[in-house]
């Protein structure tokens, strides 16, 4: 009988009511679906019935960096494990990567960013390969033999709606509220669009300063009373949401969030950038990612030329889950 790969899996959070990484314990239970052992690290640990190991290194508890960092430094050291695998934050190789080198484990990262910083360096340097969403995902090591493009991974099963949604005048947007996922291109578009348009926003506001912008922009546009930002929700409540809606607005640049790949399971159409469009896998997009062409991709039809069928086969073809971690788990398996 072959021996079942024993992978420590590090992550920043396992809670399966938060807004934004509820989804983690899904990959897990993916991993552990493929024939992998697992035991998981997580920074901070919230709602979670115990179904595998978890080891939190105390953040919901108040525990300070330092004390986190010596629990951490304690499991890495005690645990019994055969691979690494670090979810989104490099930061873990910075202090772990060079116990693992020395005791010739694998490692392995997932990052889905673009920016360069000291962490990525140093886990680019330790770990035996990088896994990127995309081809924009970690762009300073195209050519890298360590950077393999694997798709996003986004559970179908879980997201696949029973009813679809009819209205192409409710638009909706979904992900945190930063600047990098340009929200005002969605409102600016919304000033385009005919009266009867309406826009709900989804999401956690990350930086004050810049959502005091967005609802200042909102004002001056005068469309608050088109523009209903509802805050962050639970992963389970927003799977209720996604079948509201038609069309979806994220002009975030040189990236794909997974919530348009999310909502795609439900019938929703993205409006996004060109480049992300592509890496996604549709077939048209906005001519620019001027506010005045997404309004008028919008307004011609084009944003639900796809029927919901295309884009769920998408979605299953090039970016699930199950896929996702059977590409993943060839390479940590065997190592290399």
């Amino acid at each position: 009988m072959e021996k079942l790969c024993k992978l420590l899996f590090i992550t920043q959070k396992i809670d399966e009511q938060d807004d934004d990484l509820a989804f983690v314990t899904q990959w897990i239970d993916t991993f552990i679906a493929q024939g992998f052992l697992v035991e998981v690290i997580c920074l901070e640990k919230g709602t979670f019935d115990e179904r595998f190991p978890v080891y939190s290194l105390g953040k919901e508890l108040g525990y300070g960096k330092f004390k986190r960092t010596l629990r951490f430094l304690k499991l890495i050291l005690s645990l019994q494990y055969d691979r690494v695998f670090v979810h989104m934050n490099p930061e873990y190789f910075t202090l772990g990567g060079w116990w693992w080198s020395i005791t010739r484990k694998p490692s392995y990262l997932w990052y889905t960013h673009y920016s360069m910083y000291l962490h990525l360096k140093l886990a680019a340097f330790f770990s035996t390969r990088m896994f990127a969403a995309t081809v924009q995902s970690l762009p300073q090591y195209n050519g890298n033999p360590k950077k393999v493009v694997t798709g996003h991974g986004v559970n179908t099963q879980f997201w696949t709606a029973v009813n679809v949604c009819t209205n192409k005048k409710s638009l909706v947007m979904v992900h945190r509220l930063s600047r990098s996922k340009r929200v005002e291109l969605g409102i600016q578009a919304l000033s385009f669009l005919p009266a009867e348009y309406t826009l709900t926003i989804y999401g956690r506001p990350i930086d004050t300063e810049y959502y005091q912008e967005l609802t200042d922009l909102v004002i001056h546009l005068q469309l608050s009373e088109r523009v209903i930002f509802k805050g962050p929700l639970p992963m389970p409540e927003l799977r209720a949401e996604y079948p509201k809606y038609r069309i979806m607005i994220n002009m975030a640049s040189e990236t794909i969030d997974k919530t348009m790949l999310e909502a795609m399971c439900n019938g929703v159409f993205p409006v996004t950038t060109a480049e992300n469009a592509r890496a996604i896998g549709l077939q048209t997009a906005p001519a620019s990612d001027l506010p005045s062409d997404v309004a008028t991709f919008i307004l011609e039809g084009r944003a639900t030329v796809s029927t919901v069928s295309e884009l769920e086969k998408i979605v299953e073809e090039k970016h699930s889950l199950k896929s996702l971690v059977i590409t993943m788990g060839t390479y940590i398996k065997k190592g290399n």
